[in-house]
């Protein structure tokens, strides 16, 4: 369960500087090369990028972010993760999947390689 227990570590560390609106912070999280790919907005590459989008993302008031392992798993120096997340945002509640792909470096901390978010516009009920 070393990855389980790593994975968890990962997120909630994560979940700390984006809840702190730390982009430059989230960013760190990410392989040098790190890439997202989301339905709102145009994919980004590096952690420049990465940095910027999330300043992007954190102009927008968000409250209760939370992400849920759903399914999870690593060989070697790679790893995977498809995630829940959700939160409550001032146009109401956002939520959806992200399957990530995880990389360990040579520190022997996993890091996101890659990102993939898939949103559910549907949502209807605010996060408890």
């Amino acid at each position: 369960m070393p990855f389980e227990k790593d994975l968890r570590k990962l997120l909630d560390d994560y979940l700390t500087a984006y809840e702190a609106g730390d982009a430059s912070a989230c960013a760190e999280f990410y392989t040098g090369d790190g890439e997202i790919h989301s339905p709102f907005g145009p994919p980004v590459r590096g952690r420049a990028a990465i940095a910027e989008t999330h300043a992007s993302w954190f102009t927008l008031p968000e409250e209760n972010k939370r992400l849920e392992v759903l399914q999870s798993g690593c060989r070697g120096d790679l790893g995977y993760a498809l995630l829940r997340y959700s939160a409550n945002t001032s146009d109401g509640p956002e939520a959806g999947t992200s399957l990530n792909v995880f990389e360990l470096d040579e520190t022997g901390c996993w890091r996101f390689r890659v990102t993939s978010l898939n949103a559910d516009f549907a949502t209807t009920e605010p996060v408890r």
